[in-house]
């Protein structure tokens, strides 16, 4: 009977041993698992169409973009990897050129302000991107990764957006950088905000649709020498036919055109690049000129400032401009939609903080409505 029992014991007792070992054996096992769903190194394709081989874990980047990798690193919530930027952001983002125009990032992520400048996007300083040790470093032109790699040794990426409703950048940041599910939160969230505004507008008849000319200021900022730029994506997306299309441009290219040419394409609403309360070209410049005294837009005075782009292009104002060209081309199918609190909550999700648009209105002269 004793002996029976002391079996029964040890029996029991060597159960539990196995399941103790096996339950370690599972617990190293799973680290293994894991260790493994984060490879040492992973290929992509960067913005500039190079094949890039880079840490399967980054946590630290210096950042030689104009402001597009800063902007999308702050987005995407990881700020806290950057370790240097580029002149750009350091003088203008952050810097006294830029004290007077709007910045979200800078909202964001004031933090930012204290980092190194290593350089401008043109001209990298190699030895003091080497001595912040980062596992990779964003840049713009395949021409200056390349030469920056050679320097360096540095796994260099081109990031950058084709448009401003470019969402690929997200994609091939977040894949980076370990942020692929808040990249598709973000591109989810913009493309549902977008189909909201196509509902309405698809239902546009092809006949009914306003004419739109978007007036590009080049660096020189000139009145008198108007650029544009063919497609914008938001003139497109809010119902409007924008008039350049037809030039036959390389599309998602700036060009130069004639005034004579823009009073021959007739445009019933004019839009003008600017988001500053200076803006080179004024809107009394555009209702003023002899020129397109014959078209629609200046009989009417429908002419209106527009952000686009400043520095680069961030998607996030994109979203915001399909609502607010929109309400600009169709008040009437648009009398229920809250522009100024619609752009907010677009701008929050993405740079989680509040009132974002609003501020921008109090910088600029973009059209308020009340």
């Amino acid at each position: 009977m004793q002996t029976r029992y002391i079996n029964k014991v040890t029996m029991t007792m060597g159960i539990l041993v196995l399941m103790l070992v096996c339950s370690l054996m599972t617990g190293c096992g799973g680290q293994e698992v894991a260790k493994k769903d984060v490879p040492e190194q992973i290929k992509i394709k960067d913005s500039a169409g190079r094949e890039v081989t880079v840490p399967g874990k980054v946590e630290k980047v210096v950042d030689m973009t104009s402001f597009s990798g800063t902007e999308i690193m702050v987005q995407l919530g990881a700020a806290d990897k950057l370790v240097g930027v580029g002149d750009y952001v350091k003088n203008y983002m952050y810097g006294e050129r830029g004290r007077d125009q709007w910045n979200a990032t800078r909202k964001a992520a004031p933090q930012l302000k204290d980092l190194p400048c290593v350089g401008s996007y043109k001209e990298p300083n190699a030895e003091l991107i080497i001595s912040l040790n980062p596992d990779i470093i964003f840049c713009q032109a395949a021409d200056v990764a390349d030469s920056l790699y050679e320097q360096t040794g540095i796994p260099v990426v081109c990031i950058s957006s084709s448009g401003c409703l470019d969402f690929e950048i997200y994609r091939l940041a977040g894949k980076i950088v370990g942020k692929e599910d808040r990249a598709e939160e973000l591109i989810s969230y913009a493309e549902g905000k977008i189909a909201e505004i196509k509902k309405v507008t698809s239902q546009i008849p092809e006949a009914e649709k306003v004419k739109v000319f978007f007036w590009l200021v080049g660096p020189d900022g000139k009145p008198d020498a108007p650029k544009t730029y063919a497609s914008y994506d938001p003139i497109i997306l809010a119902g409007g036919i924008d008039v350049a299309i037809e030039a036959n441009i390389k599309p998602r290219a700036s060009f130069d055109v004639t005034k004579e040419q823009i009073a021959v394409w007739n445009p019933d609403i004019v839009l003008v690049h600017g988001g500053s309360k200076t803006p080179r070209v004024s809107i009394d410049n555009v209702l003023s000129d002899p020129v397109l005294q014959t078209t629609n837009a200046i009989k009417n005075k429908k002419v209106y400032f527009i952000r686009a782009f400043m520095i680069g292009w961030d998607p996030t104002i994109g979203v915001c401009e399909v609502p607010y060209v929109a309400k600009i081309l169709y008040s009437d199918k648009f009398k229920k939609l809250d522009v100024e609190e619609e752009c907010n909550e677009i701008l929050k999700k993405f740079y989680g903080v509040d009132g974002l648009w609003t501020e921008l209105l109090e910088k600029s002269n973009l059209h308020r409505w009340e």
